[in-house]
């Protein structure tokens, strides 16, 4: 295995959005959005605030990265992404913690699904990952609904799992295999025109 390829990069562009590896100085915007509608289907730690994210942030190994997104048009920060629990060994790797600015969730901007394009395609065609894996709530149904019509795969099912703002949540867990992903592009790039 060549271990250079495996170095995350701190910046991936796109046409829409820049990616910028997250830094302390993100935390307040982070926060924000996590307490905002935005965060609605994030597990919120306890007694979380903007120094309890400082400390998440730094806390972070080399083994993940977590990129503020930026609107290419204006370099104004429209949210996160990241790309975590990382195994080498398998080629195995997860792609989530996505959150938009609460400004942002509901109108039809493509930064949500460029970042999530771009992502996947530096997690399987640069870095090498065979396998991109995640989990979404069981509420979150427009999210799982998307992620099943590009093409993810459900690969099980985790009744009332977590704790979500009170009420257990169901999650869904799903996969993506690098050979899958042309066809997942395609449809992303279509739902991006």
């Amino acid at each position: 295995m060549n271990v250079l390829k495996h170095i995350f990069k701190e910046k991936i562009t796109g046409r829409y959005v820049t990616l910028l590896k997250v830094s302390v100085h993100d935390a307040e915007d982070i926060y924000r959005w996590r307490t905002s509608k935005s965060g609605e289907f994030l597990h919120q730690p306890l007694n979380y605030s903007v120094e309890s994210q400082r400390k998440w942030i730094t806390s972070r190994t080399g083994e993940e990265i977590n990129y503020i997104i930026y609107r290419n048009d204006l370099m104004e920060k429209v949210g996160m992404v990241s790309i975590y629990e990382v195994n080498y060994e398998d080629m195995v790797t997860n792609v989530g913690r996505l959150i938009l600015d609460e400004k942002y969730i509901h109108n039809k901007t493509p930064y949500g699904l460029e970042s999530l394009l771009i992502t996947y395609d530096y997690a399987f065609n640069t870095m090498g990952f065979r396998k991109i894996t995640g989990v979404i709530l069981g509420s979150n149904v427009k999210v799982y609904e998307l992620q099943k019509y590009l093409g993810m795969t459900q690969e099980g099912y985790l009744k009332a799992h977590v704790m979500i703002s009170d009420h257990l949540e169901d999650l869904y867990i799903m996969s993506l295999f690098s050979d899958e992903f042309t066809g997942y592009s395609e449809k992303l790039k279509a739902l991006l025109r």
